[in-house]
């Protein structure tokens, strides 16, 4: 079987020519039978202006299921063959061709092996080009500020907040430190009250009984609010990580 044209393009992606500009790594463009495609210097940046494309799906156009994406990068108007499109992309997902495709690196690392599988008809791009391409988008992520995480193999998913060990240590804390500054503040406002109605000083007032008992509750509440602040501390930690993560 020859080799397709857009592979020896180093284009396995099948990418059409921008209206504007280039793709980072294009060197020109190439004539074939069914239109003009982009001709890349090497396969990685073909691979990668592909994921670029389908980031740029997701991101500013909300597609996100094989059934969206298809319709969009090889539409039926176009004399594309969009329903077996779908399908085959949703079918090497494991998945529906409505159902949302999850943002991690192996659906998305998956998901541009299936495009360029049925755009050429080969395995001509191997799983190391295709890493080589992922890398250059967490860079290119990074740098624009946004989550590489879904373009880096070794980062382990974001876990739901419901299952953080931070979220469970930050609630536990501030829960205890919360329940027991409120359980002995009623303790200590009532010593603390008997104390102001002996009419002594505050010398004194330390030398009987229940004033004396008073200042280890009051040790007690301000161990317990430490805590309460300590727990709100992890807990806003947290947040802020997810915040930034999810940016």
């Amino acid at each position: 079987m020859p080799t397709p044209s857009i592979v020896r393009a180093n284009n396995p992606c099948a990418l059409r020519p921008l209206s504007r500009g280039r793709w980072k790594g294009q060197t020109g463009t190439i004539r074939t039978p069914g239109g003009a495609y982009c001709a890349f210097s090497d396969p990685v940046w073909g691979v990668r202006a592909g994921l670029r494309n389908l980031d740029t799906y997701r991101r500013r156009h909300r597609l996100t299921s094989a059934a969206q994406i298809i319709a969009r990068w090889a539409p039926k108007s176009d004399n594309n063959p969009e329903s077996a499109y779908a399908r085959f992309i949703a079918r090497r997902l494991g998945l529906s061709v409505l159902q949302a495709i999850p943002f991690d690196y192996d659906h998305t690392s998956r998901l541009i092996a299936a495009v360029i599988r049925f755009e050429t008809g080969t395995n001509a791009v191997g799983p190391d080009t295709i890493a080589q391409a992922m890398a250059l988008m967490a860079a290119e992520e990074d740098a624009a500020g946004r989550d590489p995480t879904p373009y880096l193999v070794d980062s382990a998913p974001l876990k739901p907040l419901t299952r953080s060990k931070e979220i469970a240590l930050g609630g536990g804390a501030a829960t205890i430190g919360a329940g027991g500054a409120l359980a002995y503040a009623p303790e200590a406002i009532d010593a603390a009250r008997s104390a102001i109605n002996t009419g002594r000083d505050a010398a004194q007032s330390i030398g009987i009984s229940k004033p004396a008992a008073t200042l280890g509750e009051f040790a007690c509440i301000g161990s317990f609010l430490i805590l309460l602040l300590f727990g709100l501390a992890i807990l806003a930690n947290r947040l802020l990580a997810r915040y930034r993560a999810e940016r």
